[in-house]
């Protein structure tokens, strides 16, 4: 299933580490999204839980073991922030991330480098990250036979921080791509994850 997702920017220190330890009591998992300092989430519980740290993105308990996996191309190293939120997310619901990361749209051989390596691993969905114009995700959409997540991001010289990605994306005239709101990592990867899953279970059915 998916975990206990806490989305943490507004709230203080106290109430995210109340709210951990409430659900540490029931859940093996859970995922802490946006905090504005994860370390000092970090150094209250670390002696309690294993944690995996990211910038927009923490996971309290341990990963579980993975049952599908989704390809994850992101454009450029400034998407990395997104990029992580994606690929932890997907770690903590049990998918193994076939991860490509500054992969943008102006070097094309890269990009189907990346969709050739995905397809080995018979992945069934792909997230594909990116900012600027959000070109990459209606390319990546125009090459595959799978649904394809695109997930504008607020960086780079586009409108209206990740505006220009976001309409852009929406635009695509490819009929598998769909988008996520702008930096919305865990949304892409819980979508992500559960079409992972389903194909998976019907192709073992």
């Amino acid at each position: 299933g998916i975990p206990e997702i806490i989305y943490a920017e507004h709230k203080t220190l106290e109430q995210v580490l109340d709210i951990v330890e409430s659900i540490m009591k029931k859940e093996e998992l859970l995922i802490i999204s946006r905090f504005k300092n994860n370390n000092d989430i970090i150094s209250a519980l670390k002696d309690k839980f294993k944690i995996h740290n990211s910038e927009k993105v923490l996971i309290i308990g341990e990963l579980p073991k993975p049952v599908a996996k989704v390809l994850v191309i992101s454009a450029g190293s400034a998407d990395n922030p997104i990029t992580d939120e994606v690929y932890y997310t997907l770690k903590a619901i049990a998918i193994e991330p076939v991860i490509f990361r500054d992969r943008g749209i102006a070097h094309p051989t890269r990009v189907i480098e990346a969709i050739q390596e995905g397809i080995k691993n018979n992945v069934k969905v792909a997230v594909v990250i990116a900012g600027m114009e959000g070109a990459l995700a209606s390319f990546v959409s125009s090459l595959v036979n799978m649904p394809v997540i695109g997930v504008p991001t607020s960086v780079g010289y586009g409108y209206k921080a990740g505006e220009s990605a976001l309409i852009a994306m929406l635009s695509a005239c490819t009929p598998n791509l769909a988008v996520v709101n702008i930096d919305g990592g865990i949304r892409a990867a819980v979508i992500a994850s559960l079409i992972a899953k389903n194909s998976y279970n019907n192709e073992n059915v």
